[in-house]
């Protein structure tokens, strides 16, 4: 893949997160930006409204490969959230049906979320997401 937009294709097609990347038609209010600015392509982070360039190359194709094998290295550029709760008996249960359903997930708790109570949170990684539609309409709830 050579350009922008053909990495793109290949992020959705593969089922990365875009809730931290803006590229192409996804936009992240924070997070990785992959753009052309001004005949330079760059690899940014932006966050609180700022914008910092990573790396910048003169080649499109440089900066996709860069990019590419940066977010290849962090298995969190696919990682989608399936389960929201802060029941210990539904987290426990969604773990046992994610692992029925043969499905690799992580779950990350956050402690002290709201009034000293636990956030039970769970992902799935990549393509997984796509197995999920029955079980995230069951599972995941707005915190």
């Amino acid at each position: 893949m050579k350009t922008i937009k053909e990495l793109e294709t290949y992020l959705e097609e593969n089922c990365y997160s875009f809730q931290e990347l803006s590229i192409g038609n996804h936009y992240a209010p924070e997070g990785i930006v992959i753009e052309e600015d001004g005949g330079k392509f760059n690899f940014s982070y932006s966050e609180r409204g700022r914008k910092n360039i990573i790396k910048s190359f003169d080649k499109e194709d440089d900066l996709v490969e860069y990019a590419l094998k940066k977010l290849q290295e962090d298995k969190w550029n696919r990682a989608h959230m399936v389960v929201s709760t802060f029941s210990e008996k539904e987290i426990a249960e969604a773990e046992r049906v994610l692992s029925d359903m043969n499905i690799e997930f992580e779950r990350n708790d956050v402690s002290n979320y709201r009034s000293g109570m636990t956030a039970y949170r769970i992902f799935v990684f990549g393509k997984d997401i796509l197995k999920r539609d029955t079980f995230k309409k069951k599972y995941l709830y707005s915190l």
